[in-house]
């Protein structure tokens, strides 16, 4: 086996390590933390919610059936997350310091997407109902998933490039001729 197939094996091994581990290790937190935040968008709201064990939503709207929806680990962030980092550590160069912030940014706009996603399927039940909050997020809810995780290795990667003046001669900058 040569090096460079050896280098890749090991680079695959350990993304599938930390996916797995991280996965294991972080669901519950990572869970925790996004129901916080999501029962604290909705209070200002005036929307009567309250979480219950098991990142249970109770949802009593004024219109509708009360119901409850769970967050469950598919519905979480964390597997974007875990994807990115995985990219970020295993599969892109350059300094670890400069992949660790770029990875930072990308997780923070993953996470707060996320939110925002569960915050609107649950505004979506409160409006409509628990089924239309189900059609949303199966249908709509999956689509902003993909956008979201799109959007955060995107900036990952913006973050991680050389600006385009980095790449020009300093002789042939316009800027310094102006």
């Amino acid at each position: 086996m040569t090096r460079r197939r050896w280098e890749v094996f090991v680079a695959i091994a350990m993304g599938l390590a930390l996916a797995f581990v991280g996965f294991d290790l972080l669901n519950g937190p990572v869970r925790d933390l996004e129901t916080t935040v999501v029962l604290a968008l909705l209070a200002p709201l005036g929307q009567r919610s309250s979480g219950l064990p098991n990142h249970v939503f109770q949802v009593l709207p004024t219109d509708h059936p009360a119901f409850r929806a769970e967050l469950t680990p598919y519905c979480s962030s964390l597997i974007s997350l875990l994807a990115l980092a995985a990219i970020a550590l295993f599969v892109l160069h350059g300094s670890l310091p400069r992949r660790v912030f770029a990875l930072g940014a990308a997780m923070l706009l993953v996470l707060m997407a996320n939110v925002l996603r569960v915050t609107g399927s649950l505004l979506v039940g409160y409006a409509f109902g628990d089924r239309t909050l189900v059609l949303f997020h199966d249908w709509a809810g999956t689509l902003f998933a993909l956008a979201y995780t799109m959007g955060g290795f995107f900036l990952m990667l913006f973050l991680l490039l050389p600006s385009a003046s980095a790449r020009i001669p300093r002789a042939a900058r316009v800027s310094d001729v102006l």
